[in-house]
């Protein structure tokens, strides 16, 4: 159990610094959709292995996949973009989560 969600910390901190390379050109927004769907049907594909191999309960892996869905539903509400707004916000620079103090 530990191991994995030590793997979904890793993948959640990659998604992290992935993501804003999306948020910076939206105008390509279908390969922003595509990425998030690849994302999300990995998490998964994960989250199905680690039932199968005994680490997560099925409670436990539909409780995932239940939030995988919300979020993949709040990206369609919202856009699929950087939760944070992309490069400049939440950086060091530009406005960000400190109501625009810039560095």
């Amino acid at each position: 159990m530990k191991k994995f969600l030590g793997m979904m910390l890793v993948l959640a901190m990659a998604v992290m610094f992935v993501v804003p390379a999306f948020a910076a050109d939206t105008s390509d927004n279908n390969s922003a959709k595509s990425w998030f769907q690849q994302m999300f049907d990995f998490h998964k594909t994960q989250v199905d292995q680690a039932v199968k191999d005994g680490q997560l309960t099925e409670e436990q892996g539909k409780a995932y996949k239940e939030q995988f869905n919300q979020m993949y539903q709040f990206h369609q509400e919202n856009g699929f973009v950087c939760p944070m707004g992309g490069p400049g916000y939440g950086m060091g620079y530009g406005r960000n989560m400190m109501n625009g103090y810039s560095y």
